[in-house]
């Protein structure tokens, strides 16, 4: 348990982009805590209760635990698979495809959007000659942060990819939506004038309620839809 809770945490930081995520920190602790109690349930001789020395040790125990199973993974080279030839271009997705698990659940659907998305970039000369080499050494979540993070790219139309996927809300990605949203916000002017906390939140109750292959609709976030949402969470969250 200890063992894939440290892989987890590890991996969905590097989602996420962060060690700080209060969602993942929280997950983490929780399942410390049950580990180390279902460990001292074991081993100790009378009953286990949590305030005793007897929890102490058994929690020392589980977090070092845990703490070594992270340190290697987050110092775990990722090793090349699932390659695919485009063009004459071999480029392993084994990547790609673990990195959207939380977004779409199905493997083979995420086999298909990985690979639809390295056929765009490959398709498109300018983005061939920049990022031809990260394809090939593996590095193709840097590429998709630079994309998400470059306006000029939005005609990427990455979005297609998704159009023959079923996507689903989880509570991964929302979470994973409203960091990006926070670090697009911090520091500007909004921030001065909104909690963003709260803004964030509101943003994300109300996609909700839309089907998640709408919100995933290239234009949508110019749509009316988008601007009544940005409208009522920006009034709601005025400091």
């Amino acid at each position: 348990m200890l063992f894939g809770a440290g892989k987890e945490f590890i991996h969905a930081s590097r989602e996420l982009g962060s060690l700080n995520s209060p969602g993942i920190i929280i997950g983490s602790s929780l399942m410390i805590i049950l580990s180390t109690w279902l460990i001292g349930s074991g081993f100790s001789v009378r009953k286990f209760k949590f305030k005793s020395f007897e929890f102490v040790k058994f929690f020392i125990i589980s977090l070092v635990t845990f703490g070594i199973v992270a340190i290697f993974s987050l110092g775990a080279k990722v090793v090349p698979s699932d390659f695919v030839n485009i063009d004459g271009i071999k480029i392993p997705l084994g990547k790609c495809i673990d990195g959207n698990r939380r977004i779409i659940p199905d493997e083979t659907e995420r086999k298909k959007y990985c690979e639809c998305f390295a056929e765009k970039i490959i398709n498109n000369p300018e983005l061939k000659e920049k990022y031809q080499t990260y394809l090939e050494d593996n590095r193709i979540d840097e590429i998709f942060k630079e994309i998400q993070t470059n306006s000029k790219h939005s005609k990427l139309t990455i979005e297609d990819c998704l159009s023959s996927i079923e996507m689903k809300w989880t509570d991964n990605l929302a979470n994973s939506m409203k960091v990006n949203w926070k670090k697009e916000l911090k520091g500007t002017e909004f921030e001065q004038t909104n909690n963003l906390d709260e803004y964030c939140d509101c943003l994300i109750n109300e996609y909700r309620k839309y089907p998640l292959s709408k919100i995933m609709e290239d234009g949508f976030n110019e749509s009316n839809e988008a601007a009544k949402i940005d409208q009522k969470c920006s009034k709601q969250t005025k400091k």
